[in-house]
């Protein structure tokens, strides 16, 4: 019994890629909406401010107010019903494994395809 095989490795890359960005913005909004539920809120603008894309290969998640960044890293100021500083680290480090496994699973849908 003969049989051949031909590697299409250019096309297979170019699917696991479509499948990664995929998988990067679903782990992306994860990781927003997990944000969402820390973040402090007064009027809600920093909260609205959230957003998640990707861009150059990577995940990104942030929020765009001019005080998002002292929010999030004084750990003196204080937040009431759960909100707190370190809102986007926390569910980070929390969740990372399963934000891996999302942009994992895109990956294999597509390759499967």
């Amino acid at each position: 019994m003969a049989f051949s095989m031909r590697w299409e490795g250019r096309a297979v890359s170019a699917v696991a890629r479509v499948g990664l960005e995929e998988g990067l913005f679903q782990a992306a909004e994860v990781l927003l909406a997990q944000s969402n539920a820390l973040v402090p809120i007064e009027e809600g603008t920093l909260q609205n401010s959230g957003t998640a894309e990707v861009r150059d290969g990577k995940g990104r998640v942030g929020y765009n107010t001019p005080y998002a960044l002292r929010q999030h890293e004084d750990l003196t100021l204080r937040h009431p019903n759960g909100r707190t500083a370190k809102y986007l680290e926390k569910p980070l480090n929390q969740f990372g494994p399963q934000l891996e496994a999302i942009a994992g699973a895109a990956i294999t849908r597509r390759l499967r395809q």
